[in-house]
């Protein structure tokens, strides 16, 4: 059974990638048999895309694909002066522009030292044809390795170290998106189908939406999908639109459905027709589709010419209400739907950044804590000897007169609770058994036990986690913020551990 020293794969790859690469290839198993047992189990997500999908085929709209990628400039088109605003929200593109790569004298000499028989004007050819784009970036080892008649390896090799062009590169921002809502790309499918569309014209669509949103969290992810329809008809209005989105609502198990009329209208619907759609359950209003006519403006800036509807239905918001779920995140997913974590889970994962390895070095950490309580407030300039061996003194010191030793935060105590991490006075809540001068002790002690030259640790005012030499895993930070819930330490501490060589 194969199981990875992750760390020294990590090292191997730091120190040379190519022969990491090519030495950790014999730790994958070969010759086995693997058997998949059970039926596999499908995503709750895409069982209701299925579900919708179904549904409004059933009730006679007809599928399309839209674009993903749009210009910037069809946002323009549809939103008028309000663009600016919404392209805020929006994904821009960017790309990586092909280098002109030379081969002057001293690079052919590098490029031989790697393979001594290549070609240089078949490989000048290959830079060029790279250049013009007609070879693809995914592609450019496969023809140094057949155009040249090399190994994979020196292909590689011959790109990190000959071409350092191909290092510096950096991404070159487009004016393409990536679409935020659905509608942003309805009005090229609809001016596509217009001169052959029989009345009325309904289709759907569900795919992701691209939504720069400031955080993702219990309730916001970036990327989503939307369950989009359009009617186009001469005669198509608000109030039938309306009873459309009744209809499909509906078919998804909802009775009690009611529409109110935004404040504020989206510059592509037209004025006073875009409403929201709500359900009520569980005794609550919740919002589940955006609906609206879209206007004349929009649809004459890509020649339409006849009245449109628009409807679109979160497809995770739908599936938070049918699943009785409480974070969107969970639902989609895997690595979200896994833990829960208690206050306990938390206090038990904060840990040290840095400590001793030694069991010098954790009496070092104790020596400093103890002599900074003992003296905390004593006024300053001052200094005193927290430990004295035969290498080292290692003082707890302030010069800065006026101030006591330790500033007033110093043996603040770190605690959880309600999924929170704090630090009290006195413990409280779950007490992890750290306080802030422990903490800090302990890093200064990591890097004192192994030096016997002069050092100075300092800790002045704590912000974060990482000031104390504190750390929690990423998911319990994921966790804790997903939760809306706070990593609250503060405070000033000013304190000073100098250590020196023994006289």
């Amino acid at each position: 059974m194969a199981t990875f020293d992750l760390d020294e794969v990590k090292t191997q790859a730091k120190k040379n990638f190519t022969e990491a690469w090519m030495s950790t290839a014999k730790l994958i198993p070969s010759g086995t048999k693997v058997s998949l047992e059970r039926k596999g189990k499908p995503h709750i997500l895409h069982e209701l895309i299925q579900k919708s999908r179904e549904l409004l085929l059933n009730l006679g709209f007809d599928e399309v694909e839209n674009l993903t990628i749009l210009p910037d400039s069809d946002v323009c088109k549809q939103y008028g002066p309000e663009a600016r605003v919404i392209l805020d929200r929006v994904f821009y593109l960017a790309g990586l522009p092909r280098p002109e790569i030379g081969l002057s004298a001293p690079r052919i000499t590098q490029v031989k030292k790697i393979a001594a028989k290549v070609d240089i004007e078949e490989l000048r050819s290959i830079l060029r044809r790279y250049k013009r784009g007609e070879i693809e970036a995914d592609d450019l080892v496969e023809a140094l390795v057949i155009g040249l008649n090399i190994t994979d390896c020196e292909a590689t090799e011959l790109l990190n170290k000959v071409f350092p062009e191909l290092k510096k590169l950096r991404p070159l921002p487009s004016n393409k998106t990536l679409r935020s809502h659905m509608t942003a790309t309805w009005f090229h499918t609809l001016a596509a189908l217009q001169p052959k569309a029989s009345f009325p014209l309904a289709l759907f669509s569900v795919g992701l939406r691209y939504r720069n949103e400031q955080r993702e969290d219990a309730h916001h992810l970036r990327v989503h999908h939307s369950a989009s329809i359009v009617v186009m008809d001469p005669e198509m209005s608000l109030d039938a639109g309306r009873e459309i989105t009744r209809n499909i609502l509906q078919q998804y198990g909802f009775s009690d459905i009611k529409f109110e009329t935004k404040t504020a209208t989206s510059k592509y619907y037209a004025p006073g027709q875009e409403q929201e759609a709500f359900i009520n359950y569980k005794g609550n209003w919740l919002e589940v589709a955006d609906i609206g006519m879209y206007s004349p403006v929009s649809l004459a800036n890509f020649d339409i010419r006849y009245p449109v509807f628009n409807a679109g239905f979160g497809v995770e918001r739908l599936a938070m209400i049918l699943c009785e779920a409480d974070d969107i995140r969970k639902l989609a997913y895997p690595q979200f739907s896994v833990a829960e974590y208690s206050d306990e889970d938390i206090a038990k994962s904060i840990t040290y950044i840095t400590s001793p390895k030694t069991a010098r070095g954790r009496k070092i950490a104790t020596a400093i804590e103890e002599t900074a309580r003992k003296y905390k407030d004593v006024i300053a300039p001052c200094e005193f000897l927290a430990w004295e061996d035969d290498s080292i003194q290692v003082k707890v010191m302030e010069t800065e007169a006026g101030k006591r030793l330790i500033g007033p935060a110093g043996f603040n105590e770190i605690c959880v609770a309600n999924g929170s991490i704090y630090s009290d006075i006195v413990p409280s809540g779950v007490y992890t058994g750290i306080n802030y001068m422990r903490a800090i002790a302990m890093g200064a002690a990591a890097s004192i036990e192994s030096s016997d030259k002069n050092l100075i640790y300092q800790v002045k005012t704590i912000k974060h986690l990482s000031d104390l030499n504190l750390q929690i895993p990423e998911a319990i930070r994921q966790y804790i913020e997903g939760q809306q819930k706070k990593i609250g330490v503060g405070g000033a501490v000013f304190v000073t551990i100098k250590s020196q060589p023994s006289r």
